[in-house]
């Protein structure tokens, strides 16, 4: 039968989804680990997580300066003989700093993973830090921090850090090319030895993870033996300042970046996820409000984003653009408006269906690998998020209502408490 290319094909709304959770199992060792399995073809990852991120540096970029010159000398091989023996097993590593977890990773084919995985815990196991290396890597640091400071978008976004989370807070700290350059290797020497531990360790392993896979990881990173301490809890929530308008100089720039925030709740309250089903309606996707308003109608930018970010501490609400000088006032009028509006009028039915198949078919996109579910529970050690969030926010966007709607929106949206930060020519503003 042929098809006929001349009609569109039938749509099909997406129904509930659910997500089974992986269970926690342990190494020999006492680190605990999640599997996700499933993959088709013989490959995995293992993500190795240490407590201990941005939130715990005393200097910038100290956490992922450890982690990178971690894995650039070990006491078997030096750094070219480390990249020549995974690049001839066809795996890669990587090393990434978050807020409070420093990550590891070795991505691999099963078949070579008994050879690979004994050399990136060489690496944790018995690093040598080397000093050159250290050198190249601050360096090569410093002179991309130095390229985004003349991006009038990031010093839009390290001035407001240091006006939500409050001056002395660590997320507030502005990393600059000097404050990298800073950075001894008694410091990372220093950091390696407080976090670097099986006691301050979790993983996440993800692929076609078979028992081959399991025993290999437990025999190396269950295999781990080192004394170490896990940090106590400390209270990282934001102390904001009271100044509700900033303006960040920028000599010369043709262009000018507006940061916006909010204070919202935490994970765990019973108001966020109908609260980001809110925030997705005035800027979360390309058809929101505050895109058809401000960048169709009235041409003002190229796009604009509002986006709840749910951290383990705290909770907010970002809206972000970019714009012509000259254009600056109009478009945070523009917002305040969207947001009266969403407080006050009912959405329709149509735009409410459109909101809520965008979300589920962006939620839905967790479950395609197993290497997209591994990221999902990963977060739930970065971000807070507990095993049933994704299940419990399917069913708030399948029954999400316009009066619930605008009752979160007025809790939460309220143009008064918006917290604002221009970056650019104040000759131009």
């Amino acid at each position: 039968m042929m098809i006929d290319r001349s009609q569109p094909p039938a749509l099909r709304q997406f129904g509930e989804v659910k997500l089974t959770f992986p269970p926690r199992q342990v190494f020999t060792n006492g680190i605990q680990y999640w599997a996700v399995t499933g993959a088709a073809t013989d490959i995995n990852r293992l993500s190795i997580y240490m407590r201990g991120g941005s939130l715990h540096e005393h200097k910038p970029m100290l956490a992922a300066l450890t982690a990178l010159l971690l894995l650039e000398g070990s006491r078997e091989r030096n750094a070219q003989q480390i990249a020549e023996r995974l690049d001839h097993y066809g795996a890669w590593k990587t090393a990434q700093c978050h807020d409070t977890h420093t990550e590891v990773g070795l991505s691999s084919l099963n078949s070579n993973y008994d050879s690979t995985l004994p050399i990136v815990m060489d690496c944790i196991e018995n690093p040598t830090f080397p000093a050159s290396q250290l050198e190249v890597l601050k360096r090569r640091y410093a002179a991309t921090c130095a390229m985004q400071r003349e991006r009038v978008k990031v010093l839009a976004e390290d001035e407001m850090r240091r006006l939500y989370y409050g001056d002395g807070h660590p997320l507030a700290r502005t990393v600059t090319p000097e404050g990298i350059m800073n950075v001894t290797l008694d410091d990372v020497k220093g950091f390696y030895r407080r976090y670097y531990s099986p006691a301050n360790c979790s993983a996440v392993l993800s692929g076609n993870v078979g028992h081959d896979i399991l025993r290999v990881t437990d025999r190396c990173l269950g295999g781990w033996r080192r004394d170490g301490i896990v940090d106590k809890d400390v209270d990282w929530r934001p102390k904001p300042s009271s100044q509700m308008l900033s303006v960040v100089h920028k000599p010369g720039a043709v262009q000018a970046a507006v940061v916006m925030t909010l204070p919202a709740v935490l994970r765990s309250h019973p108001d966020y996820l109908a609260l980001r089903f809110a925030v997705t309606l005035l800027g979360g996707y390309f058809g929101s409000r505050l895109n058809r308003n401000i960048r169709e109608q009235k041409g003002l930018t190229y796009g604009i984003q509002s986006y709840l970010a749910g951290m383990v501490h705290d909770a907010h609400i970002a809206i972000s653009t970019e714009c012509a000088p000259q254009y600056v006032k109009q478009v945070i009028a523009e917002v305040r408006h969207e947001m009266r509006r969403l407080c006050q009028e009912p959405a329709s039915a149509a735009e409410m269906e459109t909101v809520r198949q965008h979300m589920i078919s962006d939620m839905v996109k967790t479950l395609d690998t197993p290497f997209t579910l591994a990221s999902y529970v990963s977060s739930t050690l970065l971000y807070g998020v507990y095993a049933e969030y994704f299940n419990d926010q399917m069913a708030t966007v399948l029954s999400m209502t316009t009066e619930r709607l605008i009752e979160v929106a007025q809790k939460y949206l309220r143009p008064d408490d918006l917290r604002i930060v221009v970056a650019g020519d104040e000759q131009l503003l």
